[in-house]
């Protein structure tokens, strides 16, 4: 009797043993209702320095945009039918050869500068456009239309309405949301994700690693740590050639357990750089400051 009842303890303990790392792990997951909006403010401040031959030059810019997500449509499986609409945007840049200008979509005028013109001419015809997608559970991005027309519009508003093409629109919505694990995670668990993009002279490549720091029980935000890495690879006959020679940078995220969002981010990477065009070498030190921020 003593021996089967010692025996079923051990069992019973060896069960809460192997339960243990269950009961630890979370489930993250992206969570959407029909009908709903959320927006998010996105802010950068990078700061630049270039060395054109000894000659050194400062760089700064401040951005600031306001992304809509209209949810239509939530599939028994979680997928939700949305659309990202760009409400608004607003920059400030100062230094550098192109000279300063200011940007903002609600001014009344346009801007005064040639840049600002430029700049207004491009986002001017993006502001307000809809482009529909599917969101997985997993943030995983998925079917984004660009919508009709825009393409043709964006052609007609000169140099930098044409650097801008359909994959470049495509990636630019498809990089708010971070991509979570389809499985539950425990503390200190990492996976990793990568996005390109096409860029006029090359493709930009961030890899990044994400690393669960659990969830905080007062306020049911899951932590998640973020060390991104980014290379560059340059298109064969473009007169320009980028080269990025180091990166390194870090980022958290606050993850809405109970409400399936990201409340915010904040990622800061520095990247020196090696710049040639038309036998000319220029060395760049960029430092960029991003966060996105939930709007309540």
């Amino acid at each position: 009797m003593v021996s089967r009842g010692f025996r079923s303890l051990l069992m019973l303990a060896a069960a809460v043993v192997a339960s243990a790392p269950l009961m630890a792990q979370d489930a993250l997951a992206w969570k959407f209702t029909a009908g709903e909006k959320l927006l998010y403010v996105v802010q950068q401040k990078t700061d630049q320095q270039l060395d054109f031959s000894g000659k050194k030059q400062g760089v700064s810019m401040q951005q600031t945009m306001h992304m809509g997500w209209n949810i239509a449509d939530v599939s028994s499986n979680g997928d939700a039918q949305m659309s990202q609409v760009i409400e608004k945007i607003a920059m400030k840049s100062e230094g550098g050869p192109a000279g300063s200008f200011e940007y903002d979509s609600t001014a009344a005028t346009p801007p005064e500068s040639p840049l600002g013109r430029i700049m207004s001419d491009a986002f001017g015809k993006i502001i307000g456009q809809e482009f529909p997608m599917t969101m997985k559970p997993s943030g995983k991005i998925t079917k984004v239309t660009v919508p009709e027309g825009l393409l043709k519009s964006l052609a007609q508003a000169g140099a930098a309405g044409n650097a801008i093409n359909e994959d470049t629109l495509k990636q630019m919505m498809t990089q708010s949301a971070i991509t979570l694990p389809e499985t539950p995670v425990k503390k200190g668990d990492s996976w990793e994700t990568k996005q390109s993009v096409e860029l006029p002279f090359g493709t930009m490549t961030v890899s990044s690693k994400l690393t669960y720091q659990g969830v905080d029980s007062s306020s049911g935000m899951a932590r998640i740590d973020m060390k991104p890495s980014i290379n560059m690879t340059a298109k064969e006959g473009v007169p320009l050639s980028l080269n990025v020679v180091k990166s390194e940078g870090k980022g958290t995220v606050l993850f809405d357990t109970a409400k399936g969002r990201i409340a915010r981010s904040d990622l800061n990477v520095t990247m020196e750089m090696v710049v040639k065009q038309f036998g000319q070498t220029v060395n760049q030190t960029l430092k960029q400051e991003t966060s996105m921020v939930l709007s309540p």
